[in-house]
């Protein structure tokens, strides 16, 4: 089966990218409204959590990728917390559609990000489904052909019985999912990390708290991939600084993992080494960058000074302790969400030391 489609208008199939902490979301544009009976309770009520909640003027977090065909199908994949939910109409479309995500290949370094013609195929290339170990079946075995995903699929449904209308199953994936999934991109990392000086073990926490290793993720603001590149800033800013020609990298190019993770390590240099430049411990730079890859580094000096002064700013950092700036960023640098970002990122840093 060989599936096309176009990117931007709702055809036989459509490619939802989302980009929430919690489970389950439509992709709209934010035109429209969410339809929350279109869901079911549990569902609905995360939906309206996002849209409604405390945090529903914060950037839009991509972990979840989602996908429907034609109103017939809804596959929901989290990457942050490691699930798959299916639900369909009839029970025969629930094994397909289940069948079909557990095979398909959602990597961008294998599909084209655009018209996505490969998607729901093995590739000749890796012979391995996208989520490969990352779930396993009722025998606990990792699922690589069609056999053994239509026999999982089967045993997934064999007692289903209709909610609301439709047939609905959760898959887990095993505990160490992120393990796996982050993976496939240390070797990129590394390699970036030593072209532009920046340590692997930052690039992957940066990277698993951006995106959750979802490779297709794409933010409310349009951040792209992995590490949540915005084109006209971060792409635009690595172009002409450091390759010395403008250029805006297309979303295209920013879905490869290799191009959007050498550009992440190019621009957390450039924040080192341009932006951030005068603040003289490494450790209290290292922080600087992280907040400033975050919520950028003006607001770090808005943060520190009131008028946004550089040079007060650094003169106040360069006075602080290394414990007492880790504080004030985490307690008191005016976004929130760089607050709570600055304390992911260094908390994930350690599982990632020993690279």
């Amino acid at each position: 089966m060989r599936i096309k489609f176009n990117w931007f208008q709702s055809m036989q199939i459509q490619l939802c990218l989302i980009v929430v902490a919690v489970v389950g979301c439509l992709w709209v544009s934010q035109t429209q409204a969410i339809d929350y009976d279109a869901y079911d309770e549990d569902v609905a009520a995360l939906l309206w959590e996002f849209q409604n909640g405390p945090d529903s003027n914060v950037a839009i977090k991509p972990s979840v990728l989602v996908f429907n065909d034609a109103g017939e199908t809804d596959t929901i994949i989290d990457f942050e917390n490691g699930f798959v939910l299916v639900r369909a109409i009839t029970v025969a479309q629930l094994r397909e559609a289940i069948v079909q995500v557990l095979l398909t290949q959602i990597d961008p370094s294998v599909i084209d990000a655009k018209t996505a013609s490969d998607f729901g195929l093995i590739n000749d290339r890796t012979r391995k489904p996208f989520l490969w170990k990352q779930i396993v079946d009722h025998s606990g075995q990792p699922i690589e052909f069609a056999w053994r995903a239509e026999r999982f699929a089967q045993h997934l449904t064999q007692n289903s019985q209709p909610q609301n209308g439709r047939y609905k199953v959760r898959i887990d994936m095993i505990a160490q999912h992120k393990d796996i999934a982050g993976g496939k991109y240390v070797q990129l990392a590394k390699a970036a990390g030593r072209q532009y000086g920046v340590p692997v073990s930052l690039m992957m926490a940066i990277m698993e708290t951006e995106s959750s290793f979802n490779p297709m993720a794409r933010s409310g603001s349009n951040a792209l991939g992995l590490m949540q590149i915005k084109a006209d800033t971060a792409g635009r800013d690595y172009f002409s600084i450091l390759k010395g020609y403008q250029h805006t990298p297309s979303a295209s190019y920013l879905y490869k993992p290799s191009n959007n993770i050498e550009v992440a390590a190019g621009y957390l240099h450039i924040l080192g080494n341009r932006y951030l430049s005068g603040i003289r411990h490494p450790e209290k730079l290292e922080y600087a960058i992280i907040s400033s890859y975050n919520g950028g580094a003006g607001n770090l000096w808005r943060s520190l000074d009131s008028k946004g002064n550089k040079a007060k700013s650094l003169a106040r950092i360069n006075k602080m302790s290394v414990s007492d700036f880790y504080w004030f960023l985490t307690h008191k640098h005016i976004r929130a969400e760089t607050r709570n970002y600055l304390k992911k990122v260094t908390a994930k840093q350690k599982k990632y030391s020993h690279l």
